[in-house]
């Protein structure tokens, strides 16, 4: 005898899944050199998101001198704290560097300010798995995401949320259900 068969509805499931669905939120944005900058995505009114994982990937570049140029240092100069934007509540308690939620999500990037081209570094062997992350966003909310750059040039960051968007719920709409 199987004992979830009586735990399991597998109406009330059909039902539940068909007014939910899959969604993906992407933030990016452009840090300046040594400074700091607020990005944000919006959850819109189309339901609450209720997120499970994040990928991401950011840039790892600083100036030399000997010789002139940008190079790809592999050091991490991206620091993020990261915000439910409903209730300001505060979802890392302190600004963490990139490299530490987002591993592996370096890119080796090129770039020419009509100086030489970026010295060639190791690859980054970026393999972007999913990190977990589950957090529910109320609708009409926003994802804050306050970065850091204490790189003298300036980075760029992409961060994807992978989720499930949800209605918002009503007495009508649990009844159905």
């Amino acid at each position: 005898m199987n004992l979830f068969s009586n735990l399991i509805n597998p109406d009330r499931i059909m039902k539940l899944q068909n007014v939910q669905y899959s969604e993906k939120l992407l933030l990016s944005d452009t840090v300046p050199e040594s400074g700091q900058q607020l990005a944000k995505v919006n959850i819109s009114s189309l339901g609450h998101f209720y997120c499970q994982f994040m990928t991401g990937s950011f840039e790892t570049l600083a100036e030399t001198t000997d010789p002139p140029g940008i190079i790809d240092d592999g050091v991490s100069h991206l620091r993020a704290k990261m915000s439910d934007g409903s209730n300001q509540r505060q979802l890392f308690n302190d600004y963490i560097p990139l490299d530490l939620f987002l591993s592996p999500g370096r890119v080796v990037s090129r770039r020419d300010n009509n100086l030489t081209d970026l010295t060639k570094t190791a690859p980054s062997n970026s393999l972007f798995y999913p990190q977990p992350f589950v957090y529910l966003f109320p609708v009409n909310s926003e994802i804050l995401f306050d970065v850091k750059n204490d790189s003298d040039v300036e980075l760029k960051y992409e961060i994807l949320f992978h989720g499930i968007r949800l209605p918002i719920a009503s007495r009508d709409n649990l009844k159905k259900i």
